[in-house]
């Protein structure tokens, strides 16, 4: 993991600690007006196949719909969506300015 992505984690980690179990997702913009389907591939078992550089961020919202989450953007404007199961568990997605993944993981 490279310092700036654990910089990014790090801020994200303590802004979820003060989430609520009524306000899961915080300083999201997940866009706006109609949401393209993934194409067949992408969702051919049944489940989004997150896949960087074609996933989109307004796809992944009913992915992360029961996560705690909040939005990110690092000193070099990079956008991303930090989020948090009910395990503890975490997931960190950066996006390019057309809200297309441009990586992902988890922490």
């Amino acid at each position: 993991m490279k310092i700036k992505d654990l910089a990014i984690v790090l801020s994200g980690a303590l802004l979820l600690q003060g989430c609520s179990a009524f306000d899961k997702h915080h300083g999201i913009d997940w866009g706006e007006g109609h949401c393209p389907a993934p194409a067949a591939e992408m969702r051919a078992s049944g489940n989004l196949q997150i896949e960087d550089g074609k996933t989109l961020k307004c796809q992944l919202k009913p992915y992360v719909s029961n996560m705690a989450c909040q939005g990110i953007t690092d000193k070099t404007n990079a956008d991303g969506v930090f989020c948090q199961n009910g395990l503890g568990q975490n997931m960190l997605f950066v996006f390019d300015e057309k809200g297309v993944l441009q990586r992902h993981g988890s922490l």
